[in-house]
């Protein structure tokens, strides 16, 4: 997938775009989510019980699902940077863009797991 800064289009592309984006993004979303509701249990369960398995478990469930992000963010290239002249920027820029993305995407997803264990 490429996401290009420096496109132009109508306002009837963007809109397009956009909900072609949010068809991609939300079942992805809540397939997420579900990921987090599953990690909190098995975080749970791991701290409850303290079994070296299931802590093992858990913590290549943590794992995986960074690896996974990463694959997924670094598999979009970022392209259209202004003042961007040479190959290299633009490729180290487009790499920054999705180190950022998935470490932030999985902080996220990881504080939410956190938050979760008092509640279920």
């Amino acid at each position: 997938m490429t996401v290009n800064f420096s496109e132009e289009k109508t306002e009837a592309g963007w809109q397009k775009t956009l909900d072609e984006f949010w068809k991609v993004v939300t079942p992805t979303w809540f397939e997420w989510l579900e990921w987090v509701l599953i990690l909190g249990v098995v975080t749970l369960v791991a701290q409850e019980t303290e079994n070296l398995i299931v802590r093992a478990v858990t913590a290549f469930s943590y794992v995986a699902m960074f690896f996974y992000l990463q694959s997924l963010f670094f598999s979009i290239e970022f392209v259209g940077f202004p003042g961007a002249r040479s190959y290299r920027i633009r490729r180290i820029l487009s790499l920054v863009i999705s180190g950022v993305l998935s470490f932030s995407t999985w902080l996220l997803l990881t504080t939410l797991v956190g938050q979760l264990g008092g509640y279920i």
